[in-house]
């Protein structure tokens, strides 16, 4: 047989064993996702009522401008019953989009964007009112020793970060030490004035961008993460 056709049919497999195992992932989805800001006067929590006017969730810097900065929440159904032991890969995907209100990410401008574990809720623990509670569940959520993964962020288009370890965390613990909440933050990023949209999954206009979610790849899945590579790479660095 012809090498090149060898060849061929050696990357056709590949790809349609690649296919199968993808078949095999499944998909966490929202509960909710919803932003707090130093820019905004009252209603401290914003993005999460159905029909929302908002379609952008930010994530920036601790400051930015000389404000407190902005921080998006992701909360997921998450049940840990539903698994019968740790997974081989849970990777945490969202479409980045025009921020509205700064510059955009782009090849010149990047951003570090992390994903942090959360011990509380966010929705539970912060007051909506007062402007200093979001402040305060920031500053002991937010921080470096919570951060999960971290994605360099170059542009606009769907982004993942590997959040392995946070959910066999979830699947083993229960919600014992954790919220099934993730949050977002620029902490080891060198350009305090940058800042990161993610799609509003209740916005009214949503129509076919990707929302939060979380993809799980089970045991032992490395054809699956393959064809995540094969797919997603072009739009995003991992660092």
């Amino acid at each position: 047989m012809n090498k090149t056709i060898i060849r061929a049919a050696g990357i056709a497999a590949s790809l349609a064993a690649a296919v199968a195992a993808e078949a095999g992932t499944s998909t966490i989805d929202l509960a909710n996702d919803y932003m707090t800001s130093g820019f905004f006067q009252s209603n401290f929590v914003r993005g999460d009522d159905a029909g929302s006017s908002r379609a952008v969730n930010r994530a920036t810097s601790p400051s930015i401008f000389g404000v407190q900065g902005e921080t998006t929440y992701f909360d997921f159904d998450f049940n840990p019953s539903n698994f019968a032991g740790p997974v081989a890969e849970a990777v945490f995907r969202v479409e980045v989009v025009a921020n509205g209100f700064f510059g955009d990410p782009s090849a010149g401008n990047p951003a570090d964007i992390s994903i942090h574990s959360l011990t509380a809720d966010p929705l539970a623990s912060i007051d909506d009112n007062v402007q200093q509670s979001f402040i305060d569940f920031r500053e002991s959520q937010i921080t470096t020793s919570s951060i999960v993964s971290t994605t360099t962020v170059d542009g606009l288009g769907v982004f993942e970060w590997d959040i392995t370890s946070l959910v066999n965390e979830w699947i083993a613990n229960g919600d014992a030490n954790f919220t099934y909440s993730i949050g977002t933050g620029a902490l080891l990023d060198p350009d305090a004035g940058t800042a990161i949209g993610f799609v509003n999954s209740s916005w009214a206009g949503l129509t076919d961008e990707v929302v939060g979610q979380i993809v799980i790849v089970p045991t032992p899945g490395g054809a699956a993460i393959g064809l995540t590579a094969i797919g997603i790479t072009a739009s995003r660095r991992r660092r």
